[in-house]
């Protein structure tokens, strides 16, 4: 497995992926932001949920203007970039930056995220229409991104598989940020976006 941990090492090879490490960071100060804005009132899944929305959003606010797309196949929320064939999904976890050790999801992987991983990693059948063959078969990086406080730790990984619910092994692995490397995020209040716009359905009596 590869562990790429030095700028002269991460900064080219993410240029080869299509990223860039400075817009990846902004997209790990939104997650960390977004977890400190849970408060003693919020459930207590409040603080990885927040930090999900804000990362996930986030990664496409930044990359899609550089011909990245918004994925949501098999019901998991990432980016597409269709030159590159390949995908990035934002992933809390437990562990990360680690050079010793892999990262570590907090929440269990389906049988969706298996497929994605799975599935990036050699041909389809030629019927399924090209734009579908593209999505389902791009190789899947996640991004992984650990908050304790002001310890904060981030890598780019390339899973191999999924068992047991939780990713096994890494073709290669980028870590973005170690423990110690981290300068800290204020929490989000307020993006100035406009809400979402939700259909809301209605059940009319006859």
């Amino acid at each position: 497995m590869l562990v790429l941990a030095e700028d002269h090492q991460i900064v080219p090879r993410l240029a080869q992926l299509g990223l860039r490490r400075d817009l990846l960071l902004e997209v790990v100060e939104a997650a960390v932001g977004g977890r400190r804005n849970a408060t003693a009132f919020h459930p207590l899944s409040a603080g990885g949920l927040l930090s999900w929305i804000q990362g996930t959003g986030h990664l496409r606010r930044v990359f899609l203007p550089h011909g990245w797309e918004a994925c949501r196949r098999d019901n998991i929320e990432s980016i597409f970039n269709p030159a590159a064939g390949i995908k990035v999904v934002f992933q809390n976890a437990e562990r990360a930056g680690d050079r010793l050790a892999d990262p570590l999801a907090t929440s269990r992987k389906g049988a969706g995220s298996a497929r994605a991983v799975e599935l990036g990693q050699y041909e389809l059948w030629p019927e399924v229409k090209a734009r579908e063959v593209e999505e389902i078969t791009a190789t899947t990086w996640v991004l992984f991104v650990y908050a304790d406080g002001d310890d904060v730790r981030a890598e780019l990984s390339c899973p191999i598989a999924i068992n047991e619910e939780q990713f096994d092994g890494f073709h290669e692995r980028i870590l973005l940020v170690e423990k110690g490397g981290w300068g800290g995020a204020a929490p989000l209040v307020d993006d100035g976006e406009p809400p979402a716009e939700y259909e809301v359905p209605v059940t009319r009596k006859g």
